[in-house]
């Protein structure tokens, strides 16, 4: 925008007469003075035009901070309502006085990373104070407060208006959040995602009328759904910002989010679905898989992955088919209380006389004999001692010469299980023999610890019930955490590897039995 010298005096009086009018209405402060930031569409940087809904969003918004009261704003992903909800604040900020606002998420490299080194959020921009920096720089400087500088006003969590005393602070989650503070407004982003949530929510209660809540669905029971379903008796105003009401949001776009997201990820965070955030069955997805006569296939690479546990090992032999893309489970086995070694003429090793096996054990053994060298995924801990032998696991492994790849997604059990459900859910191969017959029971039949409505209980379900089910459900997610990132190597020749495969001995990238 040019300056107010190098307008004529017709334009200068037009645009005074707007920013008038902006200092009166957020809608007009917004829609013709504000820029929006996307660094997955070009041209990146977007006058904020607002849609319907975002003006409906911008007036609830004004009228809660005004009379005091508190908003739940429930939303699908990409629908502006964070950088709406900032600039509504920072147009209080600006003109409103005793405007004095917190701004809360649940790390702090999401409340700001302007100012530290902090490498959390990608872009500057992801933190909260980054978008309000981001609309800020792009103000015509006449509309910012007079005698306002960025390195002296805004600073580590910190925003200060010098001509009318206003401050926008920031502060990460935690149990006493808000505390020893007054604020006109509180807003709480992803609120279903914080630790201390209930603790957080009580503390706010004496520092502000009006708490704003930001949040998509979460992925354990917490305050944030107890709030949206009125379970404590709580008095709050619900706004539903559904993917419909942004004309953006084609059923293509429906389309291809749904193609690329786990259902239930699809279910929470684009359908706005709060029941999907604790299921009873943690792979419903399974219900996808093609059971049949899917074989051993000699030209196709190899992929073995395992789970080791200290009271038991299983392993699993996948393939990729090239014709569609779908991995194939060719075959699976699972034992308890053996030492490694036990499992050796699996992998191409003789039978050592000091261990027993039955027919069905040297049936299956007879049967991979023919495979070649895959490539093995599994626990990131395999240098855990075993209780049988008093050695690690992974010494065992590398002295009968299997090298176990992982990623360090593999120690997070969410990033596996979304892996998982999108593998599952795009479809699988199982090639049916009695062993994978009861991997598809395993993995029909892993569930999470269920909770009665009526618990108080409001912390993580994190982790599915460890029982008869684990073993394989472990493998497979392992299996689907690392073979998109193992594949790409093979891709790209194996130029830039991933750093977790920087050790792969040659003879596991392909190729025959040595």
């Amino acid at each position: 925008m040019p300056s107010l010298e190098e307008l004529s005096k017709t334009e200068k009086e037009k645009l005074l007469a707007r920013v008038e009018e902006a200092r009166n209405n957020p809608v007009v402060f917004i829609d013709r003075f504000l820029y929006t930031f996307n660094p997955k569409q070009e041209p990146y940087h977007f006058e904020f035009r607002l849609f319907d809904f975002q003006r409906d969003l911008v007036k609830e918004l004004q009228a809660a901070i005004e009379n005091g009261y508190d908003i739940f704003v429930e939303k699908c992903r990409e629908m502006g309502a964070t950088y709406t909800t900032l600039a509504v604040l920072l147009w209080f900020w600006r003109y409103i006085p005793g405007s004095n606002f917190l701004l809360g998420s649940r790390k702090e490299a999401y409340v700001d990373n302007t100012k530290g080194d902090s490498d959390e959020a990608i872009n500057k921009e992801e933190s909260l104070f980054g978008k309000i920096e981001y609309m800020l720089q792009r103000l015509p400087p006449f509309m910012l407060p007079a005698g306002f500088d960025f390195k002296r006003h805004l600073t580590f969590m910190s925003l200060v208006n010098p001509e009318n005393g206003n401050v926008i602070s920031g502060e990460s989650a935690n149990p006493n959040f808000s505390r020893g503070g007054r604020f006109k407004a509180i807003l709480m982003d992803e609120f279903a995602f914080w630790e201390h949530d209930t603790a957080a929510w009580g503390a706010t209660a004496d520092t502000t009328n009006c708490r704003i809540v930001l949040t998509t669905p979460g992925i354990k029971p917490g305050k944030a759904k107890r709030l949206r379903f009125g379970k404590d008796g709580e008095k709050i105003k619900i706004v539903s910002l559904t993917y419909n009401l942004d004309p953006r949001k084609t059923d293509d776009w429906l389309a291809k989010e749904r193609a690329r997201r786990s259902a239930e990820d699809f279910a929470r965070e684009i359908m706005i679905n709060w029941e999907t955030a604790v299921a009873g069955k943690v792979y419903e997805e399974i219900q996808y898989a093609k059971v049949g006569n899917y074989p051993y296939e000699p030209s196709w690479p190899l992929y073995v992955s395992w789970d080791f546990g200290l009271d038991g090992t299983s392993f699993q032999w996948w393939q990729i088919n090239p014709a569609n893309g779908r991995p194939r489970l060719v075959d699976c086995y699972e034992n308890h209380d053996k030492p490694i070694r036990w499992y050796a003429p699996f992998f191409g090793k003789p039978i050592d006389s000091q261990f027993d096996y039955s027919s069905e054990d040297l049936q299956l053994v007879s049967s991979v004999d023919k495979f070649k060298v895959g490539v093995h995924f599994g626990d990131p801990d395999v240098s855990k001692r075993s209780l049988i032998t008093g050695t690690s696991t992974r010494q065992e492994l590398e002295a009968l010469g299997i090298y176990v790849q992982t990623k360090p997604e593999a120690n997070d059990f969410i990033s596996r299980r979304e892996k998982t459900k999108v593998l599952l859910q795009n479809g699988i191969e199982v090639n049916q023999t009695p062993r994978t017959d009861y991997w598809l029971e395993c993995m029909r039949n892993a569930r999470y610890p269920q909770r009665q409505e009526t618990t108080q209980v409001t912390t993580a379900v994190k982790l599915p019930i460890h029982d008869w089910t684990s073993h394989q459900r472990t493998a497979t997610e392992y299996f689907a955490v690392n073979i998109d990132s193992y594949r790409l190597m093979e891709k790209i020749g194996n130029q830039n590897p991933p750093p977790w495969a920087a050790n792969l001995p040659s003879w596991s990238r392909g190729g025959g039995r040595e």
